[in-house]
């Protein structure tokens, strides 16, 4: 639980009733403070939200058109959030190399003619970007690919992602959208804004999870620890791919770096190769595997040969 509230307004300041409150919920607007919980110890580190939007969602073909960076600082032994370094945030528009979809302008309300001329300086991003331990995004996945073909600084920090460390469904959440999650915390705010996004995922982080009763925070650092492998099965039977994908196996389409193939993301890549061999090969093969970090996790850079 945070010592400071991310709320303008207490409960019974809106809602005066007797009514047991297993029948009504309430649901405020964000209001991130600039201080969740007081620092109890000197050793801290820097982290950074960071949120991207886009002229659509293909990762191999749209480019970026607004991106936001908001600071924190956590304690390292109990990974609490104390300070949100609101002052030292980053919200920049750039003209992309391709035009807005219409999708994209309808999500987002960025037109063309908003993003005209603008530019996101490197100089910029590198000094906010510098000593920060810890990247995280909702849904690292889109997000790092997006800023590391634009600025290199990226690629030398460790990431995490608040959507791929958490089960949801298993903590009893019925999306991992996070308007959704949000609002199952009792709270909303203004999304598809890059800033107000970075907003919610930070109050997510500090939020505990009903199941495990560990904060997302601690969930994602321990996730973003943790080593796993990439195995990739080249040149798979066609006939192989239901099993494939009953198996936990995911497409990477041919317009993504080094794509047309199946492939997982396991920490136990020795079971995975052995049921590879029996299963789909039919044969003692040798098969591609690379080790994912946090320095490597979500960025395209796995994908190299």
């Amino acid at each position: 639980m945070n010592k400071y509230k991310k709320y303008k307004n207490e409960i019974s300041e809106i809602v005066n009733t007797q009514v047991d409150d297993s029948e009504w919920k309430l649901i405020r607007k964000l209001h991130l403070p600039e201080k969740l919980n007081e620092e109890t110890t000197q050793e801290y580190k820097k982290g950074i939200i960071i949120d991207v939007e886009a002229t659509g969602l293909n990762i191999g073909h749209d480019d970026v058109i607004q991106l936001a960076m908001l600071p924190f600082q956590y304690e390292v032994p109990s990974g609490k959030i104390t300070i949100i370094n609101k002052n030292k945030s980053f919200n920049g528009y750039r003209e992309p190399a391709i035009p807005i979809s219409e999708e994209a302008q309808l999500i987002t309300g960025i037109t063309n003619e908003m993003v005209a001329n603008k530019n996101i300086k490197a100089e910029e991003i590198n000094q906010i970007v510098k000593n920060t331990d810890l990247i995280i995004a909702h849904n690292a996945s889109f997000d790092r690919p997006m800023v590391e073909s634009h600025w290199d600084c990226f690629k030398n920090v460790a990431w995490a992602c608040t959507f791929k460390s958490i089960n949801w469904l298993k903590e009893g959440f019925n999306s991992a959208k996070l308007e959704m999650l949000g609002m199952d915390y009792g709270w909303f705010y203004d999304g598809h804004d890059a800033l107000n996004d970075c907003e919610a995922c930070l109050a997510l982080l500090s939020e505990n999870l009903p199941v495990t009763n560990k904060s997302v925070f601690s969930i994602c650092r321990e996730f973003a620890a943790t080593p796993s492998y990439l195995v990739k099965a080249v040149d798979a039977p066609f006939n192989k791919r239901s099993l494939l994908k009953r198996n936990g196996y995911r497409w990477r389409p041919a317009d993504q770096v080094n794509g047309k193939v199946w492939w997982i993301e396991t920490h136990d890549y020795i079971k995975e190769l052995d049921w590879l061999k029996k299963e789909i090969y039919n044969r003692d093969i040798s098969i591609p595997v690379r080790k994912i970090t946090a320095m490597n996790r979500y960025s395209d850079r796995i994908w190299e040969l």
